[in-house]
């Protein structure tokens, strides 16, 4: 597989920089992976399989236009194949949009981002944007501990920017981030997207929507499914995932509660939670363990592999992925 890679759409210094796909690239090859939201149309490529890898999938659908003018399923016309991250949007754009395939795929990480391993300093953190009302009482929750809120100072929504205030690191380099987590024992994650009312008009416009498991229910929630990839930065750094527990489990794709994280249910709920981790954290640590374990498995190694072969990815069968040393 040949690797063709512009990331010239991406925020910069986020994770995707950091996937090395590059690296792994065939240049002999006829077949094709595009990585980078501008691949396929600033580097098209002649080829047997033209091939995107979509990773931000399904926000894409929350917006009318992109920067080529074209609405997400346009954006596609020049694949032969795409893989992306949300279940419930392959399984719905294999029966809207018959030109091409879409499979299933894990969100990726690289092997060489495995931290040393570090000691636990401080209670919790988040990394990330604050998006919505969860977000938020999720920070605040937090401000009861010995807590590390890391957030850049670009690319970033109005609510992130209000919440600099409160943030203890900024503008980590991708590595120290990683590190940074590491010395936490427990990392806040929410695997969910809010909808604002332009992303509703823009979700609106798509043939079926409503048969998308994701979106069937965005007016009345608010909100729509998107696994974040610091779910495997807090595993590789050895430290507890907590994770809201929203309707859809797409978390459970990749680990199993209560071997490999631990749900909390609502705002409420979140103090009780973290006092319990904190205070029986001995108890935990085979939680942590079971995560950094299954994590190997997600490597950009293992994903060109299943590419290669043209397979869609079995979250129920991860062990059929080998691991890579």
């Amino acid at each position: 597989m040949r690797v063709i890679k512009n990331m010239s759409a991406e925020v910069p210094d986020t994770n995707g920089f950091y996937f090395r796909l590059d690296e792994l690239s065939d240049e002999t090859s006829r077949d094709n992976l595009y990585n980078g939201y501008n691949s396929i149309h600033d580097n098209f490529t002649e080829g047997d399989r033209q091939v995107v890898l979509n990773i931000w999938m399904p926000t894409e659908f929350a917006q009318l236009k992109d920067h080529f003018n074209n609405n997400a399923l346009e954006y596609n016309e020049q694949a032969t194949e795409v893989y992306g991250v949300c279940p419930f949007t392959i399984k719905w754009l294999n029966e809207v949009d018959k030109d091409r395939e879409y499979k299933y795929i894990f969100y990726p990480i690289n092997k060489k981002d495995l931290p040393l391993e570090g000691t636990k300093k401080y209670d919790i953190c988040y990394f990330g944007g604050i998006h919505s009302q969860l977000h938020l009482d999720g920070l605040t929750t937090m401000f009861k501990y010995n807590y590390r809120y890391m957030s850049m100072t670009h690319g970033i929504n109005q609510r992130t920017q209000y919440c600099l205030l409160y943030a203890t690191d900024l503008n980590l380099s991708h590595s120290h981030k990683i590190e940074r987590v590491g010395e936490c024992k427990i990392s806040l994650c929410y695997n969910v997207v809010p909808a604002e009312a332009q992303h509703l008009s823009a979700i609106r416009t798509y043939p079926n929507w409503n048969d998308n498991k994701a979106f069937a229910d965005v007016h009345s929630l608010g909100y729509f499914p998107q696994f974040k990839s610091r779910m495997h930065e807090a595993a590789m750094a050895k430290t507890l995932n907590l994770v809201y527990r929203d309707p859809w489990g797409i978390t459970e794709d990749y680990y199993t509660p209560e071997e490999e994280f631990v749900y909390f249910d609502s705002s409420d709920n979140l103090q009780e939670k973290i006092d319990e981790i904190l205070n029986n954290w001995d108890s935990y640590e085979g939680i942590v363990e079971g995560a950094y374990n299954k994590a190997l498995n997600y490597t950009t190694e293992n994903m060109i592999q299943i590419i290669n072969k043209g397979e869609v990815w079995n979250p129920h069968n991860v062990d059929l992925v080998n691991q890579t040393d």
